[in-house]
């Protein structure tokens, strides 16, 4: 049975018992808008009195004081008419990304019924010109010069149409995806945020030195870009209609990555403080392994960025992987003064073992470098090391 996921509830932040409450919900491969109005309920006491009663338990935003149960309480109403209205309940597994990307967007308001109560009513669907579009416009000045050394690479390139959608997180994000017979892991991309074109950056050195000869990064355990996602939008949008025959904007964006896609345990943060997960021996392997693959990655010119052991990953052979290039620092791993330097990720580096010496029972000091020697491994990284890249 497919649960309704709660993407956002608004509401006003300043007291206002008239305030209005939307529910944004994604359910059945749909998405849909739930408005609340309160000078639409004020046709009825009741219907009133709830809606200030809920808005009273939302203002608090107190998740122990009742705040999901009053979301589930403003959901229920609707329930029968988005089941109604989802045009794919269950989502299957199986459908292609830009289904997810796209989904109808269907504005459902909250009426009043001859009984008092609520009344849910279809308003409308949404246009082009609301559809909030993913991704970011390639011709974009902040993104272009970090996207256009990829463009002109070997990269592969795909439309979302292409990628075949095989698991979710449960915030329904895809996650593992199947392109050309090949498994990987999909990273949305988010327009405008800074560690986004920090990590092209880093994944475009990556590449550069993946196609050079002899490689630096051949057996250093790191996280690799294989593809770009891009759409058009005239291709992807042509279930939303435009307003009044006006001419929507149109063109061509980046609406995601292809990264390896790897089993794996967890991540370092997830099982080095525990006995039952490692021995002191995986600690130490591990240890040697990032030290490794740091050293590589500055010898290609890379800096891994956010050193922490959130951001190393543990496949489900015991090695340890790197993961998040994005850049930027966490406060206790990386100084801020040194964040997204060569200075910091040895810092970073020198914490980790630091961090990992307190739960052995020996020192990591002298580590082996257990990397060296071996052969290049197939697989990857994700981001995250939980959802993003799992």
């Amino acid at each position: 049975m497919q649960n309704f996921y709660i993407k956002s509830v608004v509401w006003d932040l300043t007291f206002n018992l008239e305030s209005d409450i939307t529910l944004e919900i994604v359910y059945g491969g749909a998405a849909f808008r739930i408005c609340y109005n309160a000078r639409t309920l004020a046709a009825s006491p009741y219907a009133l009195e709830q809606h200030h009663e809920l808005y009273r338990i939302l203002y608090k935003d107190d998740p122990d004081g009742g705040f999901w149960q009053a979301v589930e309480r403003l959901r229920k109403p609707f329930e029968e008419l988005m089941t109604q209205m989802a045009p794919n309940p269950p989502i299957e597994l199986t459908r292609y990304l830009h289904s997810y990307l796209y989904p109808p967007w269907f504005i459902l308001e909250a009426g009043v019924a001859e009984s008092g109560r609520v009344q849910p009513y279809f308003k409308a669907a949404l246009s082009r010109q609301e559809f909030g579009r993913p991704g970011e416009y390639i011709t974009n000045n902040f993104l272009q010069p970090y996207l256009s050394p990829l463009l002109n690479s070997k990269l592969n390139k795909y439309s979302s149409r292409q990628v075949q959608v095989l698991a979710q997180t449960p915030q329904l994000v895809p996650s593992r995806v199947l392109v050309d017979g090949t498994v990987y892991f999909f990273k949305p991309w988010i327009s405008g945020q800074v560690h986004g074109y920090h990590e092209l950056q880093s994944y475009r050195k990556i590449l550069a030195d993946t196609e050079a000869s002899p490689p630096l990064l051949a057996d250093a355990r790191i996280c690799r870009l294989y593809g770009l996602i891009i759409d058009n939008d005239d291709d992807v949008l042509q279930h939303y209609p435009l307003d009044n025959g006006e001419e929507g904007h149109s063109g061509t964006r980046l609406v995601g990555l292809l990264l390896t896609y790897i089993e794996n345990r967890g991540t370092l943060k997830d099982l080095a403080p525990w006995s039952d997960d490692c021995t002191n021996e995986d600690r130490l392997r591990w240890s040697g392994q990032i030290h490794y693959s740091v050293e590589y990655l500055h010898n290609a010119g890379v800096i891994w960025g956010d050193a922490k052991p959130q951001n190393v990953l543990i496949d489900m052979e015991g090695d340890a992987w790197l993961i998040d290039f994005g850049g930027s620092y966490t406060p206790g791993w990386v100084d801020e003064d040194k964040q997204e330097t060569v200075e910091g990720d040895r810092q970073g580096v020198q914490r980790i073992d630091a961090w990992l010496t307190k739960w052995s029972r020996q020192p990591v000091t002298r580590i082996k470098r257990s990397g060296e020697g071996e052969g290049r491994r197939q697989g990857g990284s994700v981001e995250g090391g939980k959802e993003e890249g799992l």
